[in-house]
């Protein structure tokens, strides 16, 4: 009987043994399946994370195209109601025309370009809030009133100029080849002898005191058709007030962003027509021109008599997800490029 339980209680030991020795792998079974499993995962991470990037790039471009095409949108409803725009002989100067150009009057800096310039009317609504004296508001449909004392409800149509320009700051972070696009406006008032407000302006070396129900920006001088020569020599050589500018109320405000400003290698610009009177804005053969803003990112073609601009826009899509990313012509896909032409009213309506 003892016999036969040492029996048994040897066969039942063996098996234990041979259980325990195939319940875990050996270091060479690991290594091999670490190998396999490297070999497996690692084109497959890869494989995602180029998809990843893949999408990434595809949204940037997607979202550039739309902000352009927004931002085209916006130029082109801005500029209908353009009543002259100016070529780069009104915004330079042309000396055999006897044209000053008005470069010189428009807010400046060399992290800056005026692109497009023009006068424009723009619509005053009767509800619109408006200083009526130093220390009072009204609305603008209240600035006049009627014998019996109430508001006139008026609506104006006055006349402002209009600066697009292409900004490029002088930070080395994410904007190393990218700018934006900044829109400034400044606008007239209402001039009448029983105003609140009172201003010095000279005219023809002439000062005088104007008065005013509702003042112009600060700065703002209305064009003065007075002067001798054609139209664009008179609003060539217009001139502001004497008071500065001020840019905290009247604000550079941006209207898109990731406009591409790659130095070297981009595309070639769509030639203005110079033979039919179109001028390109801005002029590379200027000084005034920094060489940082010559790559045809935001340029138009300007026919001034005519009041027609052709406008061209290129982003930077791929400096979204990528700081410092350049043009070249194998990712031209993600520098969309759009344009439109824009006719203005033209001058008190007169073609």
């Amino acid at each position: 009987m003892k016999n036969l339980l040492r029996f048994l209680l040897k066969i039942q030991l063996q098996k234990s043994r041979n259980l325990q020795s195939q319940a875990g792998f050996t270091l060479i079974e690991l290594l091999v399946a670490l190998v396999l499993a490297f070999l497996v995962i690692t084109p497959l991470l890869g494989f995602m994370l180029n998809v990843m990037n893949t999408d990434r790039q595809e949204q940037a471009k997607s979202t550039s195209e739309q902000e352009i095409q927004a931002a085209l949108a916006y130029i082109a409803q801005d500029m209908e109601q353009a009543v002259y725009i100016y070529d780069a002989d009104g915004i330079y100067g042309n000396t055999t025309n006897a044209i000053n150009g008005i470069v010189g009057q428009l807010p400046g800096g060399t992290d800056k370009v005026p692109v497009l310039v023009f006068w424009k009317r723009y619509f005053l609504n009767k509800d619109q809030t408006v200083q009526n004296t130093s220390s009072t508001s009204t609305t603008a449909g209240c600035l006049y009133k009627l014998p019996d004392n109430t508001c006139n409800n008026q609506d104006y149509m006055l006349y402002s100029l209009v600066t697009y320009y292409l900004v490029k700051d002088n930070s080395t972070t994410w904007n190393t080849t990218t700018a934006r696009i900044e829109r400034w406006e400044i606008r007239d008032g209402i001039r009448d002898v029983s105003g609140s407000f009172t201003r010095s302006e000279t005219v023809n070396s002439t000062t005088k005191t104007v008065r005013y129900k509702l003042l112009p920006s600060t700065g703002f001088m209305p064009f003065d058709l007075s002067l001798e020569g054609d139209l664009k020599k008179k609003l060539g050589n217009w001139r502001k007030h004497s008071a500065s500018y001020d840019l905290n109320t009247n604000k550079l405000t941006t209207l898109v962003d990731f406009i591409d400003q790659t130095s070297t290698g981009t595309p070639t610009l769509a030639a203005c027509n110079t033979s039919a009177g179109e001028q390109q804005v801005p002029d590379y053969t200027k000084t005034n021109v920094p060489t940082t803003f010559r790559t045809g990112s935001f340029y138009a073609c300007v026919n001034a008599n005519k009041y027609v601009a052709r406008v061209y826009i290129r982003g930077n899509a791929l400096a979204r997800v990528k700081t410092g990313a350049q043009y070249t012509a194998q990712r031209s896909a993600y520098f969309p490029t759009a344009s439109i032409q824009v006719k203005g009213r033209g001058f008190l309506g007169v073609e």
